[in-house]
């Protein structure tokens, strides 16, 4: 639902353009212009993305190199659940977003905050300055590495999720709905989107690779096109001096060959210019290999991903309904997650699915006695007893059989 990205300097101008659409000749096929004009800018201050960079940067300091990560930017995206609800309701969101981080990252670090509808799926950009105290030299200083700590990505979506749901009375779902999932579920969607992140930071530096070098090819072609150019022109200038009606010629032609050399040494130059260009169209060709690579693995990942989003809809569905009959049938608001893991040990009792390891069973165990020694447990006492015995017994098999693996043979 939110991507982080680290910028230098040097990608402001054009991440600007991107955000607050200055431009009509869009690369990216997915802005629909017809609907920009519901875009939002939630920093209406009368000035632009470029220029409040600028002026806190003045403010701060930065070191002038140009790969420090001089503005972060977060992408949050509107989640499903709110895809049908009414405009009002997804600006609610985004701007309580917005507030967030604010609160987060300081206000007065903020340089941009814009709602796309104009795209497949509505989202915030929103790009701050990460700025921090610099005790030892008492002045504020531009740091992305202290400020986008590991503890504060790690955090950085529970605290969106407590935050929206505590600030939109119709937001009860939360973007962390996959809880409702079983672990496994949950892993796995993490572990797709993980690496649908990292395919898609890959893409993004193998195509930026693409045009660096297809760049340098076409400089490369045209200095070799035009030393030809010139090569050609002073041999007809030298011919047609040669054919002067009086017999002489203005220029001796010693001073032409002298000249020629001269070109042939940048011709040399060039050609090494070129070799290295060939060389350069190799790498080019495995780039593309890679990229063609690259881009099967993000499809098959991006179909998963798809499967298990729906898998999670299917899910979350089932979960309603569950909730829906414990609290209109049985009366049941709520379990205690005391209840919860005694009914998973149960479960697995009742479906045999029993465990080979004896830590494993011992905290079962445990948790089937701390569940029938709460009053407010809502499973009848019975079954508890049941899958006690059940666990006490397992515990008694893994036992033996550990005895009869390591007693070693009868003398």
């Amino acid at each position: 639902m939110a991507h982080l990205k680290k910028n230098t300097r040097g990608a402001v101008p054009g991440l600007a353009v991107h955000f607050e659409r200055k431009t009509d000749h869009h690369t990216n096929k997915e802005i629909d212009v017809s609907k920009t004009y519901l875009n939002q800018e939630l920093m209406a201050d009368g000035s632009d993305m470029l220029s409040r960079f600028n002026a806190r940067l003045t403010d701060v300091y930065c070191m002038k190199r140009d790969d420090v990560k001089a503005l972060a930017t977060w992408i949050v995206t509107l989640p499903e659940e709110l895809a049908e609800a009414s405009y009002e309701q997804q600006s609610a969101f985004f701007e309580a977003t917005s507030n967030f981080l604010n609160d987060r990252y300081g206000q007065e670090n903020t340089v941009a905050a814009v709602v796309h509808y104009d795209e497949t799926t509505p989202h915030l950009h929103y790009a701050f300055v990460p700025v921090v105290f610099d005790d030892k030299k008492s002045r504020y200083k531009v740091s992305a590495k202290e400020v986008l700590t590991r503890h504060d990505l790690q955090t950085f979506h529970d605290d969106l999720d407590q935050h929206l749901k505590k600030v939109l009375p119709f937001y009860e779902q939360g973007i962390l709905n996959n809880k409702t999932l079983p672990f496994e579920n949950v892993a796995e969607i993490k572990k797709y989107n993980d690496q649908l992140n990292a395919l898609k930071t890959e893409l993004a530096d193998i195509e930026d690779n693409i045009r660096a070098k297809k760049a340098l090819l076409t400089i490369t072609n045209q200095a070799l096109t035009e030393v030809d150019l010139a090569e050609k022109q002073i041999d007809d200038f030298k011919q047609a001096l040669s054919k002067n009606l009086f017999g002489k010629t203005v220029l001796k032609p010693d001073d032409l060959d002298r000249f020629k050399s001269v070109l042939a040494t940048m011709k040399k130059a060039t050609l090494q210019s070129q070799h290295e260009t060939e060389e350069l169209k190799q790498t080019l060709g495995q780039v593309k290999a890679q990229l063609a690579a690259v881009q099967a693995d993000y499809q098959n990942l991006k179909e998963t991903h798809q499967a298990l989003q729906k898998r999670q809809r299917d899910q979350q569905q089932l979960d309603y309904a569950m909730r829906d009959m414990l609290k209109n049938d049985y009366g049941v608001d709520k379990l205690s997650h005391t209840d919860v893991e005694a009914r998973y040990v149960l479960y697995k009792l009742d479906h045999e699915e029993l465990t080979k390891n004896k830590k494993v069973a011992q905290s079962w165990l445990k948790t089937l006695t701390t569940a029938i020694e709460d009053p407010d447990t809502k499973i009848a006492p019975s079954r508890l007893d049941w899958g006690i015995e059940q666990v006490k017994a397992l515990i008694n098999r893994i036992i033996e059989l550990t005895r009869d693996i390591f007693k070693g043979p009868i003398l």
